[in-house]
């Protein structure tokens, strides 16, 4: 074989060569840009369920506060009904002991210390009820917040 024909030849097999890299090049590129097409896919599902979960833990902080709120206000007026029992306990007892010694008979005695007794316990049924209906509330907001949690 001469020169002048195995230059063509190899000019052949360069160009062939050049032409399978560029070829194998872009079929890489093509794999690669799939790629990126779906990581980009999925930033954006990732960026919409963080934005999701964000406004999720706002809503569970802002009923974190509200449960809280509620707590203190059902302290206050546990405290407070127990503050007026306590008081009117001791009112009804200074009563008592202001009739008791006022009157030496035991039946009249006895009649006033049966009011007192029915009035107190009018007052304390009447201030459980109060209690009872806060202490549901509460176990509702916590109800509530449990739900919302396991959401």
């Amino acid at each position: 074989m001469t020169l002048s024909r195995f230059l063509p030849l190899l000019n052949l097999a360069g160009c062939l060569l050049i032409t399978g890299i560029i070829l194998a090049q872009w079929l890489k590129e093509r794999g690669l840009d799939a790629r990126i097409d779906n990581l980009n896919q999925q930033l954006v599902s990732t960026r919409e369920q963080y934005e999701t979960e964000k406004k999720r833990a706002t809503a569970l902080d802002s009923d974190i506060t509200q449960l809280k709120e509620s707590i203190e206000s059902t302290v206050k007026a546990r405290k407070e009904t127990e503050d007026a029992m306590a008081k009117m306990i001791a009112e009804r007892q200074a009563e008592v002991a202001t009739v008791a010694t006022a009157n030496q008979s035991n039946q009249e005695q006895a009649k006033v210390w049966e009011k007192a007794i029915t009035d107190r316990d009018e007052k304390i049924r009447t201030l459980n009820a109060g209690l009872t209906a806060t202490r549901a509330r509460l176990d509702e907001a916590i109800s509530k917040l449990k739900e919302a949690g396991a959401r």
